[in-house]
């Protein structure tokens, strides 16, 4: 086969396949092949079901509500969740999907063992919704299948429709931008360099706009790596890792690849295809921040104390010494600095968008 000019079968097989990583177990855990957010500790679960707390409340006239983990992998996430207490729980519906059977096995009997207030149910693929319905992404998207293009034969040299913003623009939350698709355009000079051209992003947002067809109220918090297409040239966004071996870089990608490593392959997401894709399926107050910056806008900050001090970060350390909640306090403090680290997952990019009918 030839991998670079096939890589989306290439992907579908070592990733997907009878004996793929993922088929096999293989993903994120402290005993796994890599840590993700959720297995820092339950701080970045704490802070997540704070905002399904927070997004329930603001729903109109709600009579239950879905969340979707998609690619929940063992259930770190959703066993965080569990254990914070949501107030909302016996209202929420959880659905766990993951394409990986030894996945839906291992979240099914880790949540088994907690008995979650909120009702669960695991899936192989995204189930038919009909009530307003969250979509959380934790490092899915990166790891759906792709194949390896250059920039001249995507992109063609163009500039999107644009509207002067209406005085009243900003009460409404409207965009100058038509439709977000000024920031799905890449300048014709930016040189040509290989690119993802993400085949299996498309499927997959297909699969949800099926399932989801009939939500009048439906919200994405995706997480994982995005990058515009500009800051794509170094070709560094393709990765491998192997062996506890992290490999950067497309050719270093492909050249372990005839040498016969396997392995977890994954990939920076290109921001200009999740505008031009979720535009295309009427998304509107469409965001991308970084993992920082979003954690700190929802307040991570009152997780790190005691709750009955709500106190700011910069109080935290008089409470390491005393309090019946010190161990506890202790701990989200070296999971914050974890969560936050600009240098790490602090500098993963989140993306939220809503579609309201």
């Amino acid at each position: 086969m030839d991998i670079e000019n096939n890589f989306a079968d290439y992907m579908q097989e070592v990733l997907y396949g009878d004996d793929g990583f993922y088929t096999k177990g293989g993903g994120s855990g402290r005993t796994k092949d890599f840590l993700t957010s959720p297995e820092v500790g339950d701080l970045f679960g704490r802070v997540l079901a704070d905002y399904i707390d927070d997004w329930y409340d603001n729903l109109k006239n709600p009579s239950g509500a879905i969340v979707i983990d998609a690619g929940c992998g063992p259930g770190s996430l959703a066993a965080s969740i569990s254990r914070a207490n949501m107030k909302n729980a016996s209202e929420i519906e959880f659905y766990l999907v993951d394409i990986s059977a030894k996945h839906r096995a291992a979240v099914t009997e880790k949540l088994s063992k907690l008995s979650p207030k909120f009702s669960w149910s695991v899936h192989g693929t995204i189930p038919e919704c009909d009530k307003p319905t969250l979509v959380i992404a934790n490092e899915l998207l990166d790891n759906l299948i792709f194949n390896i293009g250059k920039v001249s034969e995507v992109y063609s040299n163009f500039e999107p429709d644009y509207l002067d913003k209406p005085a009243y623009a900003a009460f409404f939350g409207i965009s100058g931008d038509i439709d977000n698709l000024s920031r799905s355009n890449v300048a014709h000079n930016i040189g040509d360099f290989r690119i993802p051209l993400h085949v299996g992003l498309a499927s997959w947002i297909d699969e949800l706009m099926q399932a989801t067809m009939n939500v009048t109220d439906l919200q994405l918090l995706f997480f994982d790596y995005i990058k515009a297409i500009p800051d794509m040239a170094d070709e560094n966004w393709l990765r491998m890792y192997s062996s506890n071996q992290r490999i950067v870089g497309v050719d270093n990608v492909l050249n372990a690849i005839v040498k016969g490593k396997k392995g977890d392959i994954t990939c920076d997401v290109t921001s200009n295809d999740l505008y031009v894709l979720l535009d295309r399926e009427g998304f509107s107050k469409i965001k991308i921040q970084t993992q920082n910056q979003w954690l700190n806008d929802n307040d991570i900050d009152l997780f790190c104390v005691p709750q009955k001090h709500q106190s700011s970060y910069d109080q935290l350390i008089q409470f390491s010494t005393h309090g019946s909640d010190v161990d506890m306090s202790k701990s989200f403090m070296n999971e914050r600095e974890v969560l936050l680290d600009e240098n790490g997952l602090g500098s993963f990019q989140v993306l939220s968008a809503v579609r309201q009918v």
